[in-house]
């Protein structure tokens, strides 16, 4: 089976390791063999039967959440083709910038369509995470600012924050294990045609396969965590801990690549990580 919510104490945990995984993400789409395209396609087909595996008999659901959960993987998929796409395109800074106003776009939709309430630190504690991922993209390299890579990377946020905004009620009434299911299988379907456009889809290597199932292990594991956070956590909660990627991005950055963070980068992660503490700072959460 897959992560079962009930082995953890504490959610939060859960939440946390998720963002650390999910933190290889940059640094594995920049040592990519293929294209961005195909690699966002390699890396949830590669996933899919491994979730399939471990979920055993429970990945079944009504047909109308399976529905909705590839609805939320098709999205899911067309994030992560603008995503890999917007950093070929334009700067660095403009895509990390836009591409994580998705937090902001889940509260104001939870706010503004769903009409709940959201609490002050949590809130808070977003804006404070979102100032420091600008001071983090301020201290990236420059590159070539271009317009259609921006509306990419934005377009990505867009994406991404209806693909949580959907897939977190249906974790909460079905298990974490068949949403991820469904989930990966929208985003296979979606990324596959994508996948297709480009002239180096299939890996040249057996070390470049080898690279692309360990990128597929790490998507499995980090959409896994996700969706068990999704069921017991506030979903702009755990949209807002997306902002701690960027910031352990640029420590594993420097591990793996031998990136030296500028000083701006590491300022800009120690607000993120105030923000973090702000947002979750709900005894309630810590406990549960």
């Amino acid at each position: 089976m897959l992560i079962d919510h009930k082995a953890f104490a504490n959610p939060l945990r859960l939440l946390f390791l998720a963002v650390v995984i999910g933190a290889l993400g940059p640094v594995l789409v920049k040592l990519s063999p293929v294209g961005p395209s195909s690699t966002a396609f390699w890396r949830v087909a590669i996933a899919l039967p491994l979730t399939l595996w471990l979920a055993g008999a429970r990945w079944k659901m009504g047909r109308r959440d399976c529905l909705l959960a590839m609805l939320s993987g098709m999205l899911l998929a067309i994030d992560l083709i603008l995503w890999n796409r917007a950093i070929l395109q334009t700067s660095v800074m403009e895509a990390t910038v836009l591409v994580m106003v998705f937090p902001l776009l889940v509260a104001a939709a939870e706010i503004g369509l769903m009409g709940r309430r959201i609490k002050g630190n949590l809130l808070i504690g977003g804006l404070i995470a979102f100032l420091g991922t600008v001071v983090i993209a301020l201290g990236a390299p420059g590159g070539e600012s271009h317009v259609i890579g921006d509306i990419m990377a934005l377009g990505a946020a867009v994406m991404y924050a209806g693909s949580l905004m959907i897939s977190a009620p249906l974790c909460r009434r079905n298990p974490s294990q068949a949403v991820t299911v469904w989930v990966l299988i929208g985003a296979t379907i979606v990324a596959f045609p994508a996948a297709m456009t480009e002239q180096n889809m299939f890996p040249a290597s057996g070390a470049s396969w080898i690279y692309l199932v360990i990128y597929g292990v790490v998507t499995f594991t980090t959409y896994a965590l996700y969706n068990v956070a999704l069921s017991k956590l506030p979903t702009t909660l755990v949209a807002v801990s997306g902002y701690g990627q960027p910031a352990i991005a640029t420590s594993l950055a420097a591990l793996f690549l031998h990136e030296i963070p500028a000083l701006m980068s590491i300022i800009g992660s120690a607000i993120v990580i105030v923000g973090l503490y702000v947002a979750t700072i709900d005894r309630k959460l810590r406990e549960n």
